[in-house]
Parts: structure tokens; C-alpha cells; sequence
């Protein structure tokens, strides 16, 4: 009985003693997993610990005298709560402190072998050997601490840039270096990034890698070793050397870097191409564009059990990355606008039957390919057809899709973009509509059919709205409507653009009855007003007398009509109607 009460004290003093490491725990966890928690809108556990409950008093039996008893463990006190905001305030200032450091540290070795060079203290060879040694003490130093991540990162970085300025300078201005073996060297401080990159895992050494290997050709450049498909290889080269440490790594700011680098890098080659061998410069264009469209979904989707969150950056890059490349390729092979077009358009129906027919493909890259597509397809069409007019119609069937899209991904960034594309088209639309006159003949001719299929598009676009957006689109659409039929009657004389607006308006009136819609009445009421205005100030000073007899007694006649249909035409609300007719008064009341 003696060891049952001293197993059962031990026990309750051992879950004690486990339940306020547990709250400690996720004390500390709350402390740590703040930022995303935050990020994620998940609420925070509560950080208040209380103190774990005393284990009740146990009166041993006078038997257990006997027995030697087991000191009570004391009670683990919880560990006070991390400070996040003041912990972030002390990196942010570390890491301002280390930039701040690290960029004085090397501007000041760039004056000291300046003022030395002037002075005559050192030669140019053992100026250079001092900077390989000042890079390898940052490097080492680095390599000693780093416990201190923030630190030691600086430090390394700062040793790997001056290892970069001290090949530049040796090449470029103290010329005691050979292109032969300056470049060997850039390569090996390449190799040595992306190999501490991997070793310590730190994204930043593989970004000074990206970044030092793909400026090297410019560093160390040349004008009697121009040779533009070299350096287009060597470019894809230390390319697929990012590639490679991506699949592994996936940091962003290392496919980035070598994204817009690399490009860059590239189309210096193809605008130093002065012909021949066009076909293996194009085949490496090719095999970087088809890396940049492969891997960021790879990456995201190589775990078929648990994939990776969705990645914003890879998206980007797969907008942008078709259209440098067939830009490129345009310029290396010299394309006419015509070729360019059609070239764009196909690249653009590719990407979206891949998008729409794809079963494999996530919602989130589905919706990229699309719009890439579409963007590929509105380009082709400009650059082929750019003094055309008529190319507003594919434009506006584009723009109408584009909204198809927002609604059925459920997407805000396809939503802006079609909101965006619809801007500029309107703008361009008004454009043509102020600044061209009508074709001939009238209502009867291609231009008039294209303005249609763009009022029509932009009419069934609303549909796929959220209800707060659409008043935008119908009041813009209501004001281009209105230049549109100005400019499409002018032709038949000042009378016709106000008979147009006056039957315009009666029809939104009598729609707005039908429909028991009052801003649709607001806004026919409103359209009434600026032709009767218009007819007094504008017909009534240059119409002919016979046309100006004509059209006021018309509108007379149409203005009677309307009042006297007015009340059957209104298609009013159950209560709605009981209201009217309660304020009707009656025969009785009458008498």
C-alpha cells in the first residue's frame, strides 16, 4: 500500500512538473511563430501561464516511516515570454549596422590602395595581392562566425565582393591580369559562392554567385573578344548552375536574379549578333525560356503528396518570361511586323489550350497560362494590325474573357488587369470616336460593326462584375454610347445625333418602367434633359426651319405619348402600387 501512495505521489508530481513545460512550450512558440500566425489570420493562443496546481497533501500511514521517502521535485517555473517587437527592432538594427559597416570597411580599402597607388608606397602586383588577402581575412573571419548569422553573412558577402573588385581592377585598370586568367578566377569566386550557398544554406551567397557570374563578361570586358554566342552560352551555363540550386533550395531572390540577369545578359548577345549561327543563338534562347516555364511549377509541384505553397514569384515569371523571349528572338532574326504578330498570336494560343486543356494543371498556374495567352494573342494583334482600327473588336472580346476569367478563378489580380485593359481600351476607343470621322457609308460600313462588337462586349463584361463595380462600367458605358451615336449620325446632319439621344433615352425610360428600375429611370430622365438641351441651343440655331419644325413636333408628340402611357407602362412593385393607390383620391372624396 506504502508504494501505491509513492508511485501515486511521484506521478502527480511528474505531470505537475510536465504540464508547466508544456505551457513554457507554447509560450515560446507563440513568441517565435508570431510573424506567421499573423500572416495566416490565425488567432494567437493566449500567452498568460498560471502557475500549475499544488498536488494535494497525502498523509503517509506511520508504516512508510519505514520506508525513505522521495524528495519532491520542485515545480518548473514557465519561461518568460519573448519580447517579438523588440527582438525585431535589435536585428533590424544589427543588420543596418552590418550593411552600413561592411560598405565603409570597402570603400575604405578602395581609398587606402588609391592613396597608396598615388603616393608610390606599393606596386600594383602587391596591391593586388593585399586584396585577395583582405577577401580571403573577410571570408574566413566569416567562416569562423557563423553563429552569428547576420554577421557572418556580411561578412562573406563582403569577402566574395572583394574578390570581384580586385580581379575588375587588376583586368581593367592596373592591367597586370590577363583576360586568360581574370576570367578562370571570376569562375572559381562563382563556384566558391554557390558552394558556401549550399554548405550554409543562405540564399545570399548564391545570389552574389548569380549576380558576380553573369556581370563577369561585363566586368572583364573586351572589344577584341566580342563574340556573342560566347557569352550567350556561358550565360545560359551559370543559369542552369542557379537552376540546378533552386530545384534543391527554392529561393526566390535566386530565381529572380538569375530571371532579369540572365535575360539581360542575353539580349546583349542577340543585339552584338551580326549574323551567322543565328540557330544555335536561338536554340540556347529556347532552352532558357523553356528552364524559366518548367521550373517554378516543377518546384511547386514535385511533392505529389504534400506540394508546395503557391508561389507568386514563379507566376510572374511565367507572364514575363514568352514575351522577352519571342522578343529576342524577333530581333535576332530580324521578323517583319506581320511575321512578329503571327508568331505572338500562335505562342499565345498555345499557352491557352494549355491552361483549358491541361487536366494536371493547378487553379493558380491555370489562370497565369490563361492570361499569359491572352496577353501574347492582344500583343500579336497590336504589332500586326497597329494602324487598323478595327483591331478593337479582338481587344474588346479579350478584355470580356478576362473578366470570364476573375469570376471563375475567384481572382483580384486577373480582376485588376481586366479592369486595367478595359481603361486603356476605352481610352483608345474615345480616341477614334473624337478624333476620326465616320466611314461611308453610314451605319452601313466595317467601323460601325466594330464599335458594336466592342459596346457589346463591354455590355455582356458587366455580367461577370462584382454588384459594387458595375455602376462604374454602366456610367462610362452610358458616356461612350452617347459619343458613339454623335459621331456614327453625324453624317446625316446636327438633327440626327438629337433624335438618336432622344430614342435612346426613351427607351431606357420605357425600359426602366417595364423593369421598375429607378436609376435606369434616373438615367433616361437625365438623357431627355441633354436633348432637350441640345435641341434648344444647338438645333434650334442651325437647323434648317423645315427640320426644325419636324423635330419639335416630334419630340412633342413623343413626350405626350409617354405621359399618356406613362402609368401603364410602369410595371410597379405590389407595394409600389398599393401606395399609389391609397394617394389616389376617390369619387366620394371628390365630392
Amino acid at each position: 500500500m506504502e508504494d501505491r501512495d509513492d508511485l501515486r505521489r511521484r506521478l502527480e508530481h511528474l505531470e505537475a512538473a510536465v504540464a508547466a513545460l508544456q505551457r513554457s512550450l507554447e509560450i515560446l512558440q507563440t513568441a517565435t511563430l508570431r510573424e506567421d500566425l499573423s500572416s495566416s489570420r490565425v488567432p494567437e493562443p493566449s500567452t498568460q501561464s498560471t502557475p500549475p496546481e499544488e498536488p494535494p497533501a497525502i498523509v503517509p500511514a506511520p508504516a512508510a516511516e519505514l520506508h525513505p521517502q522521495v524528495p519532491e521535485s520542485p515545480s518548473v517555473p514557465p519561461l518568460r515570454p519573448v519580447r517579438p517587437s523588440q527582438a525585431d527592432w535589435l536585428q533590424n538594427w544589427e543588420l543596418w549596422l552590418n550593411r552600413l559597416g561592411i560598405g565603409l570597411l570597402l570603400l575604405g580599402i578602395g581609398f587606402l590602395f588609391r592613396y597608396a597607388v598615388e603616393l608610390g608606397w606599393i606596386t600594383d602586383g602587391v596591391l593586388v595581392a593585399m586584396g585577395f588577402l583582405m577577401g580571403t581575412v573577410l571570408l574566413g573571419l566569416g567562416w569562423r562566425l557563423q553563429r552569428r548569422a547576420i554577421f557572418s553573412q556580411f561578412l562573406q558577402g563582403g569577402g566574395l565582393a572583394t574578390y570581384y573588385l580586385t580581379i575588375f581592377a587588376a583586368y581593367q585598370f592596373l592591367t597586370i591580369l590577363p583576360w586568360g586568367v581574370a576570367f578562370p578566377l571570376m569562375v572559381v569566386v562563382t563556384l566558391g559562392a554557390f558552394f558556401i550557398s549550399l554548405r550554409q544554406n543562405r540564399a545570399i551567397f548564391a545570389v552574389i554567385g548569380v549576380v558576380g557570374g553573369l556581370a563577369t563578361p561585363l566586368l572583364l570586358y573586351n572589344a577584341t573578344l566580342n563574340r556573342p554566342l560566347a557569352l550567350a552560352s556561358y550565360t545560359v551555363l551559370i543559369i542552369l548552375g542557379s537552376w540546378a540550386i533552386y530545384g534543391v533550395k527554392g529561393w526566390r531572390s535566386l530565381l529572380w536574379s538569375a530571371f532579369w540577369l540572365g535575360w539581360l545578359m542575353l539580349m546583349v548577345a542577340v543585339m552584338g549578333h551580326l549574323g551567322g549561327r543565328g540557330l544555335a543563338l536561338q536554340s540556347i534562347l529556347g532552352v532558357t525560356w523553356l528552364g524559366f516555364t518548367i521550373l517554378p511549377p516543377w518546384y511547386q509541384w514535385r511533392d505529389r503528396v504534400q506540394p508546395a505553397p503557391n508561389q507568386p514569384h514563379g507566376q510572374a515569371i511565367a507572364l514575363f518570361n514568352p514575351l522577352i523571349a519571342l522578343s529576342l528572338s524577333a530581333v535576332l532574326w530580324d521578323w517583319s511586323t506581320t511575321v512578329t504578330g503571327r508568331v505572338f498570336i500562335v505562342f499565345g494560343v498555345l499557352y491557352l489550350g494549355t491552361s483549358l486543356l491541361w487536366r494536371p494543371l493547378t487553379q493558380s498556374w491555370r489562370w497565369v497560362y490563361s492570361l499569359t495567352g491572352l496577353l501574347l494573342i492582344a500583343l500579336g494583334i497590336v504589332v500586326r494590325d497597329y494602324s487598323n482600327r478595327f483591331i478593337l473588336a479582338p481587344l474588346a472580346i479579350e478584355g470580356l474573357i478576362l473578366h470570364y476569367l476573375s469570376q471563375h478563378y475567384s481572382s483580384r489580380t486577373l480582376r485588376a488587369i481586366a479592369h486595367l485593359w478595359w481603361g486603356l481600351l476605352t481610352l483608345g476607343f474615345v480616341r477614334q470616336l473624337l478624333f476620326t470621322a465616320a466611314d461611308r457609308p453610314p451605319l452601313l460600313n466595317l467601323a460601325f460593326f466594330t464599335h458594336l462588337v466592342v459596346l457589346a462586349a463591354a455590355a455582356v463584361s458587366i455580367r461577370f462584375l462584382p454588384p459594387p463595380t458595375r455602376p462604374v462600367y454602366w456610367t462610362l458605358g452610358y458616356g461612350v454610347t452617347m459619343i458613339w451615336m454623335q459621331h456614327e449620325l453625324a453624317p446625316f446632319g446636327t438633327g440626327a445625333a438629337t433624335l438618336g439621344w432622344g430614342l435612346f433615352g426613351v427607351g431606357l425610360l420605357i425600359y426602366g418602367l417595364r423593369r421598375d428600375t429607378s436609376a435606369v429611370r434616373t438615367v433616361a430622365l437625365i438623357t431627355l434633359i441633354i436633348t432637350l438641351v441640345r435641341l434648344f441651343f444647338v438645333d434650334l440655331i442651325n437647323l434648317a426651319p423645315v427640320w426644325r419644325v419636324l423635330l419639335f413636333m416630334g419630340f412633342g408628340l413623343i413626350f405626350l405619348l409617354l405621359s399618356y402611357f406613362f402609368r401603364a407602362l410602369w410595371r410597379r412593385s405590389p407595394a409600389e402600387s398599393s401606395r399609389i393607390r391609397g394617394e389616389t383620391p376617390t369619387s366620394d372624396s371628390e365630392e
